[in-house]
C-alpha cells in the first residue's frame, strides 16, 4: 500500500511544484488514502491544504506528522510550525503563540521568528511585538518577513513614519509580498503620491494570495478604488 500511496503522492508533489495546485490535492489524496509513507509529500500536502483553508483536514495531518516521524527533527518542526499558524486560523490564537513560542526556544531561525513576530503582532500587545521583532532583525536584518513584521507594527502603533521605513526595505528585499505592498499603498496615499500608491496596489493585485496570506485580495481592491 504504501509504494502505491508514495507513487500518487510523487504525484501530487510534480504537479504541486508546477502550481498546478486542484492537481496536486487531488492526487495527494489519493496518496493518503492509499498509506503514503514519504514524510515530505504528507508534509507538501499539509501545507497545501493550510495555504487552501481547508484547515481542519491540515491539522490532522500535521498532528499524524509528529506522532509518526518523531525521530525526524525537520520533519517535527515544521509540522510543529504549521500546526501554529494552523491554530491561528482557527481562531486559537493564544494556544498558536504558545506552541511557536515553546518552539522558538528550541529552534531560533527566521521561520521561527517570522512567524512568532506576526502572531504577537495579532495578540495586540504592540510593546511586546516591537521588543521581539526587533529582536528579530538583530537576527536577520535582510529577511522580508521580519521586516515587514516590524512595518506592520509600527502601522498599528500609529508610527507611520518607522512603518513606511521598513515596508520600503521589505519591499526591497522581496517586491511581491502583498501584504508590504498593501500597506506600502495606503502610506503613500497618506502622504499624497497618488501615482506611486497605485502603482504598488496594482502590483500587490498581482501578488499570489492564499489562505495564510494577512490582506485579502478584497481589501486591496477597496483601497486600489480609492484612489480612482
Amino acid at each position: 500500500m504504501g509504494l502505491i500511496g508514495n507513487f500518487y503522492g510523487f504525484r501530487g508533489f510534480y504537479n504541486h511544484s508546477r502550481g498546478k495546485t486542484e492537481e496536486a490535492l487531488k492526487w495527494y489524496q489519493k496518496a493518503e488514502e492509499h498509506s503514503v509513507t514519504n514524510a515530505n509529500y504528507q508534509m507538501a500536502y499539509g501545507v497545501l491544504l493550510l495555504r487552501s483553508g481547508q484547515f481542519d483536514k491540515a491539522e490532522k495531518l500535521f498532528n499524524k506528522l509528529l506522532v509518526f516521524f518523531p525521530g525526524k527533527p525537520k520533519i517535527k518542526n515544521n509540522a510543529k510550525i504549521n500546526l501554529a499558524l494552523t491554530h491561528w486560523k482557527q481562531g486559537q490564537l493564544d494556544l498558536a503563540v504558545e506552541s511557536m513560542t515553546e518552539l522558538h526556544h528550541q529552534l531560533k531561525n527566521s521561520q521561527t521568528y517570522g512567524s512568532l513576530g506576526y502572531l504577537l503582532i495579532e495578540t495586540g500587545d504592540y510593546e511586546k511585538a516591537l521588543k521581539f521583532n526587533q529582536e528579530a532583525l538583530d537576527y536577520d536584518d535582510t529577511d522580508p518577513v521580519v521586516l515587514d513584521n516590524l512595518g506592520q507594527t509600527y502601522y498599528r502603533m500609529g508610527n507611520m513614519e518607522k512603518a513606511f521605513e521598513y515596508f520600503k526595505k521589505a519591499q526591497e528585499e522581496k517586491g511581491d509580498q502583498a501584504v508590504t505592498l498593501y500597506h506600502l499603498g495606503i502610506l503613500y496615499q497618506k502622504q499624497g503620491r497618488t501615482e506611486e500608491a497605485k502603482a504598488v496596489l496594482d502590483k500587490a493585485l498581482t501578488c499570489r494570495m492564499s489562505a495564510l496570506s494577512t490582506v485579502t485580495r478584497e481589501e486591496i481592491e477597496e483601497e486600489r478604488k480609492k484612489l480612482d
